[in-house]
């Protein structure tokens, strides 16, 4: 059998060019089709090029044909249609639906959707039947994902929640109204413990084999409070010994010295008894702004919280108080230093739509 010359490929993009281009690809498999076509471009047989790459001379030469035809497009696979969707699309969003309402553990008897029990409703509501894996494909697709939910007070009023949202911006212009020769920002303000008696977290570990924490059982505690500005890396803490009205009007008076001159802050916080007592001082440019009872989904503060404690004070082992203050200390420093961090946790959709006018 004669074997004849290879196939020449298009010369418009260099070998240098498809390796630069190989480098960008997220897939795979393309990257590994331009790097063969440098390859060979650059001199190498194109029996050592294909193998180099994981395939044989004949596959190469069908890609070559492909770039040679529709260039870089040429190298991605054409999409497969698969096996049909077992559901129909109507069955598939009423399926979602049924999910996403979720179960009353009174009426219901548990409390979430095991993947089981996810098959068993399909076929029982739409006699399809599913296996575990097929089940989970499914839900994927669906875009849903297995995920903890985020806590929420029985007595929370989400009627008052959305007033306050909508009213926040008069009651900055007021504010800024009374404080015509500065500059008003708003900030938002919370305080967590933290003490001895510590907790746990999520880590990478085997398959099947529960991980060990530390978790210590005794009670020395000391206390973050905090101020931030949604959607920037400006923050500011203090560390004290307790929450009463005397620390909170220690924490507003060092806060309120720390402002640039020239500026007023609007400070969202909660209604707890030490945010409120009568005998705070608060100072002249800093102005309180409380949310509504059992609101703390409305304070982005707390998902400052949420990442201190999972990233920084989990699994700790605290000798004693001062211990405490110190681990209280270097998890906010260490905070502070991640760039863009605080703002990425704070960047709350509802403050960063706030108007003054």
């Amino acid at each position: 059998m004669t074997v004849g010359a290879p196939l020449a490929i298009r010369t418009d993009l260099e070998a240098a060019d498809l390796r630069r281009l190989a480098r960008q690809e997220s897939d795979g498999r393309v990257a590994a089709r331009l790097i063969a076509l440098a390859n060979a471009l650059d001199g190498m047989s194109r029996e050592a090029a294909a193998r180099a790459a994981g395939m044989d001379r004949q596959t190469l030469r069908d890609w070559v044909i492909r770039f040679n035809a529709e260039g870089i497009d040429g190298l991605r696979d054409a999409p497969r249609p698969g096996r049909p969707a077992r559901m129909t699309d109507g069955q598939q969003a009423a399926f979602k639906a049924l999910i996403l309402r979720g179960l009353d553990p009174e009426r219901d008897g548990v409390s979430a959707w095991r993947v089981v029990d996810l098959c068993r409703l399909a076929e029982e509501r739409f006699g399809v039947v599913y296996r575990k894996g097929g089940m989970l494909r499914l839900v994927k697709s669906l875009g849903l994902s297995w995920q903890k939910t985020r806590p929420r007070h029985p007595l929370t009023d989400t009627t008052a929640q959305r007033r306050f949202q909508k009213g926040l911006a008069a009651a900055l212009s007021e504010i800024a109204r009374r404080h015509p020769d500065k500059e008003l920002q708003l900030w938002c303000q919370d305080e967590a413990r933290v003490g001895q008696k510590g907790r746990g977290t999520r880590v990478w570990f085997e398959r099947g084999v529960r991980p060990v924490g530390i978790i210590d059982r005794r009670y020395a505690s000391a206390w973050i409070y905090a101020a931030v500005r949604p959607g920037t890396d400006k923050a500011f803490a203090l560390v004290l010994t307790e929450t009463s009205a005397a620390a909170m009007a220690a924490f507003l008076q060092r806060f309120g010295a720390s402002l640039p001159e020239g500026v007023h802050v609007a400070l969202l916080l909660d209604g707890a008894g030490w945010h409120t007592a009568k005998d705070i001082a608060v100072p002249d440019n800093v102005s309180l702004v409380f949310l509504p009872p059992y609101s703390p989904d409305l304070n982005p503060v707390e998902r400052v919280w949420l990442y201190l404690r999972e990233r920084f004070i989990s699994h700790r082992l605290f000798a004693d108080l001062g211990a405490v203050i110190d681990g209280c200390c270097d998890a906010w420093n260490r905070l502070i230093d991640e760039r863009g961090r605080v703002a990425s946790l704070t960047d709350y959709a509802y403050l960063r739509s706030v108007r003054i006018s």
